[in-house]
């Protein structure tokens, strides 16, 4: 009967085991690609080098057990940049309902950027969501006119944080160990191998 009953433990076990190696390898979640504008940018006077950003972005608390990379790329990117930004960034440059582009050039949300900026210049951002408010903004370089559109896409690999690793791994070990102390009671083998 109780090796029946060991079971159980040996089945959640390996579930949570089969749930660690899931996350170990990870899962990437399908790309999305969207063309979209270019913010123009007149380099003869950097004052109306304009930036846009997306409104407020608010991951749910979930994601504290998660590790999310999120991967940014984009076609156009010697005349174009992306950026992460703090949600101050978005008091002190709030962005057009419609057009969704702000009155301010990078400088003015410099000190917000989590990363990315003008500085991006191989046309990939990577960033690790974590649960803080963000925005996503952009700006245009040399080169970027009215009408120009460019490619985005948008990756995302989902995990466990490391701190969910190792709890499953610790509870895999701890309920293998006791399913198989269950089964065959090392106390009885010690037993057996005495009377032998």
């Amino acid at each position: 009967m109780i090796r029946i009953l060991s079971i159980l433990p040996g089945v959640v076990g390996v579930i949570c085991a089969l749930m660690l190696v899931a996350s170990l390898v990870g899962y990437n979640l399908p790309e999305d690609s969207s063309t979209i504008p270019q913010v123009p940018c007149e380099v003869d006077n950097s004052e109306i080098c304009l930036i846009a950003m997306t409104d407020e972005i608010n991951p749910p608390m979930i994601f504290a057990l998660l590790d999310i990379d999120l991967q940014i790329t984009w076609s156009e990117d010697s005349e174009s940049w992306f950026a992460v930004v703090e949600s101050g960034a978005y008091v002190n440059c709030p962005p057009n309902s419609e057009t969704q582009l702000t009155e301010c050039t990078v400088d003015d949300v410099e000190e917000f950027i989590i990363v990315g900026g003008e500085n991006e210049i191989d046309g990939v951002l990577n960033w690790d969501i974590g649960t803080e408010e963000y925005h996503i903004i952009t700006g245009g370089r040399e080169g970027a006119d009215i009408g120009d559109m460019q490619i985005l896409t948008t990756n995302a690999k989902i995990s466990f944080d490391w701190k969910v690793e190792s709890i499953l791994a610790l509870i895999s070990v701890t309920l293998f160990m006791g399913a198989g102390e269950m089964a065959f009671p090392i106390r009885k083998l010690f037993q057996r191998f005495r009377d032998n």
